[in-house]
């Protein structure tokens, strides 16, 4: 058989993949043709054995510039996790922080009496609210340990009614949806006697 075919073949023999026939085929061309048989002990030799000195050196700085790569990266993971860690520490911590990227306003009702008529909450002991920073969710929740459910409207500056009232159960809370930034909002709460904390957040 012609030695190129043989050649050829060589890969898949050395793999074991050939047929049976293939394989023979392949051995008995082997035992008569030294070139096929240089070139087969070649072809099992290690790739690097097989590579040109030149090239292996010239493949050396590149060893060293990988290596260095993966340095550089490992220690921008590390950096990066570091800097997650502190800055989540940060805005558990410090209040002024928390507060500008989750802002939360509180408003404590103790009430002894039924609450009939609407009554002015006061928030961080002031009459309105306002969405001062592009964190709020405008929205409102009364706080599970609350009483009982609420009845609450909101007006804005001039006192005109803006949303009219809803009812809010003790761990649920409602968007407020509509209401606008940098502009005073009065929250009016009725409710039954007990206990009661409105977040908004």
């Amino acid at each position: 058989m012609n030695c190129n075919i043989i050649k050829d073949l060589l890969p898949s023999y050395i793999d074991g993949i050939c047929s049976e026939d293939t394989t023979r085929v392949v051995e008995e061309h082997l035992q008569h043709c030294e070139e096929c048989r240089l070139y087969l002990e070649l072809m099992e030799e290690p790739t690097n054995d097989m590579l040109p000195e030149e090239v292996m050196v010239a493949k050396a700085p590149f060893k060293k510039i990988n290596k260095k790569r993966r340095i550089q990266v490992l220690i921008s993971i590390l950096i990066t996790f570091i800097i997650t860690i502190i800055g989540s520490l940060v805005v558990q911590e410090v209040g002024a922080v928390r507060q500008i990227f989750f802002p939360m306003s509180t408003a404590t009702v103790n009430s002894i009496d039924d609450i009939e008529e609407w009554t002015t909450l006061y928030f961080d002991e002031k009459d309105y609210l306002k969405f001062d920073s592009i964190f709020w969710n405008k929205e409102i929740v009364n706080h599970a340990n609350s009483n009982s459910d609420v009845i609450l409207r909101i007006k804005d500056e001039n006192g005109h009614v803006v949303v009219d009232e809803f009812k809010i159960s003790p761990g649920k809370s409602v968007k407020l949806d509509g209401l606008k930034n940098n502009i005073k909002y009065s929250f009016e709460i009725k409710a039954k006697k007990g206990q009661f904390f409105i977040n908004v957040v």
